[in-house]
């Protein structure tokens, strides 16, 4: 199940036919759901000062203009500038960026209708704490945060859906947390996802206690395995990672036996 699966309650373009991405703002026709590539224009621009250019527009379009987006994805590399554009858009509901050398989320914090945050390649990224005063910020996903403190976001109590690790496929770095005890107070939570993280505690007892937790994707590391396996007979939500453990225990004993 992916984490930013589509509410049947926001605006969508209609089934099975693909957003068009957008790298001209005169592009922009009313449209409530848009994929924006303001950067990493070669095939369109040859020249740098006309991508330059593109790139202001959308910024100045963003910051400024009354629309009807609601469901804004940032396709391509995202500087500063840009996320803080993306928060003249007081009405976003859903809000993704794919990566970049964005370091500063302060802008996000005036998104008050904000349902749904991705915040891929977020490794310049300082602090998380201005996502905390988003009222009903319901999922959430953040890669590759390395120089922030993903406990920050424990406050967040009405979330409902977090993936917080390393979701890179092409990169092994590890995202370090220093424990679970801050999911406690997510109360709300259906689905959690730490992938690419490593526990300095790995102590995962405090997952037992989020009354509501249906889907959890963690790391088969060793430290994790006798807790998981004997969680499974007492949490549903450990089934799944205790049938990974057991299908990769399975793999290596066939691949001795080759």
């Amino acid at each position: 199940m992916s984490l930013f699966r589509r509410k049947k309650t926001l605006p969508a373009p209609v089934e099975g036919v693909p957003v068009e991405v957008l790298w001209r703002v005169d592009q922009y026709t009313g449209q409530s759901a848009v994929r924006v590539q303001a950067t990493q224009l070669e095939t369109h621009e040859a020249s740098s000062a006309a991508r330059r250019t593109l790139f202001e527009d959308w910024v100045r379009f963003l910051s400024t203009a009354e629309t009807n987006i609601v469901d804004l994805d940032l396709v391509s590399r995202v500087p500063q500038d840009l996320v803080d554009a993306a928060s003249g858009q007081r009405h976003l509901r859903k809000l993704a960026v794919k990566w970049g050398p964005y370091r500063d989320l302060s802008a996000l914090s005036a998104l008050r209708s904000l349902e749904e945050l991705a915040l891929g390649g977020a490794t310049s990224v300082e602090s998380l704490e201005p996502l905390t005063s988003l009222p009903v910020l319901s999922r959430l996903f953040v890669s590759q945060a390395h120089k922030a403190d993903g406990a920050a976001l424990g406050s967040l109590v009405q979330l409902r859906g977090r993936c917080f690790g390393n979701a890179d496929l092409g990169s092994d770095k590890s995202v370090v947390l220093q424990d679970l005890r801050w999911v406690t107070s997510l109360n709300e939570l259906r689905q959690l996802e730490l992938p690419g993280t490593r526990l300095i505690d790995p102590d995962l007892t405090p997952l037992l206690e989020l009354p509501h937790l249906e889907n959890l994707r963690l790391p088969l590391r060793r430290a994790y395995r006798k807790q998981v396996l004997e969680f499974a007979a007492r949490s549903s939500a450990f089934v799944g990672v205790a049938s990974d453990y057991e299908e990769h225990d399975a793999f290596v004993a066939s691949t001795r036996h080759r």
